[in-house]
């Protein structure tokens, strides 16, 4: 969209910006509404989420994503709608949580954004606000319950002791269950008790 400049008789452009409807991939309208224009520099004051207001929307984090490769997950997207502000969009996204933290994002980034802390965060912030993906949930509980992310079997047993390895120690459930009190990850399970989260 371009307009006359005021005084020279020069098209001006507004940036891009035009009074049409911003639409995201599938198409669905960002309205101003959808908009929490603080969102960004909330992830930005979080610990690791300093390098987000650097961040240049190059798209290298996409270009080398592993799980991008086979799958419609692009990093880039992700930052560009926290940058966006659509905070809600963000949080209860499948995308965050398909990162599979293997770094190749940081070691791209010219402008050291941190991607997988930026990650971290937004999905700590889901969790809080009631998005938790259902898989991450189940680990939580299986290490309330059992002390680990997966239970001691018998087949693990027999396999580390035909590989030589020492047989697993129990964990030390009450100190788990004061680490678990002591940073509130009982009270965010809480929020999760009976519902449905496979939706």
């Amino acid at each position: 969209m371009t307009r006359q400049g005021s005084e020279s008789g020069v098209p001006v452009t507004n940036m891009g910006q035009t009074d049409e409807v911003r639409t995201q991939r599938d198409d669905a309208p960002i309205r101003d509404e959808d908009v929490n224009r603080d969102f960004k520099y909330e992830v930005a004051r979080q610990v690791g989420g300093e390098g987000l207001l650097r961040c240049l929307k190059c798209g290298a984090c996409s270009g080398g994503c592993p799980v991008g490769a086979v799958t419609d997950y692009r990093p880039r997207k992700v930052l560009g709608n926290v940058l966006l502000g659509l905070k809600d969009l963000v949080l209860s996204s499948d995308d965050i949580w398909m990162c599979a933290a293997c770094f190749t994002c940081e070691e791209r980034c010219v402008q050291e954004v941190n991607f997988t802390d930026i990650v971290t965060i937004l999905r700590n912030m889901a969790v809080k606000d009631g998005y938790a993906a259902e898989g991450y949930l189940e680990m939580a509980r299986t290490v309330v319950e059992h002390g680990r992310v997966v239970p001691k079997t018998f087949a693990v047993d027999r396999m580390r002791e035909k590989l030589e390895l020492p047989p697993l120690q129990e964990p030390a459930m009450d100190e788990i269950s004061k680490i678990i009190q002591a940073s509130g990850f009982d009270k965010i399970l809480a929020l999760y008790k009976g519902r449905d989260t496979s939706k």
